[in-house]
């Protein structure tokens, strides 16, 4: 009878352990689900495109990319996070300077630190076409409304087209 009450006794003790994990587990799991579907530091997002052929209007230089520009509010705590996509296409190069470099320009002021440069990589029937991608994240601004464009830099024939800008605030 010992045997019997000593296996009775060790039973007992995982069906309370595992009672007791699956409890933990609930609620740990719960809460994690509930920061996973409201947890989202994302505050705003805001969005413009241009899907039409762009070509500043020389070489050495820098443009906006005309009609894409946001305008964004920032509030106390919030940083802001951008993003730009577009397809660039260099032609044949004019002499050893093949590339197109894009920035942001946050209130009119050229941001260095958020630029990207493409050029010679690869070429294809119409030239050499790239894919660009520019992203930035700044915690200095001030509250209020700011704008924000791009502006870009070439070295040689070329356009721009299919971009995309992105900019959302957060809360770090």
């Amino acid at each position: 009878m010992a045997k019997g009450s000593a296996l009775g006794i060790i039973a007992l003790l995982i069906g309370i352990g595992g009672l007791g994990f699956g409890i933990y587990s609930y609620f740990t799991l719960n809460q994690n689900i509930q920061t996973m579907q409201t947890g989202s530091n994302i505050q705003r997002t805001y969005f413009d495109n241009r899907t039409a052929t762009y070509t500043s209007l020389g070489e050495d230089m820098w443009y906006e990319i005309a009609n894409i520009s946001i305008t964004f509010q920032v509030e106390p705590g919030e940083s802001v996070y951008f993003l730009f996509t577009c397809r660039a296409v260099l032609s044949t190069p004019t002499g050893g300077n093949f590339f197109m470099s894009f920035q942001l320009k946050i209130d009119g002021v050229a941001i260095i630190p958020s630029g990207t440069t493409v050029g010679l990589v690869a070429p294809t029937d119409t030239g050499y076409s790239y894919s660009v991608t520019l992203q930035y994240a700044d915690s200095s601004l001030t509250t209020g409304s700011h704008n924000v464009v791009v502006i870009t830099y070439r070295t040689c024939d070329g356009y721009m087209d299919n971009c995309f800008l992105l900019v959302q605030t957060y809360i770090p």
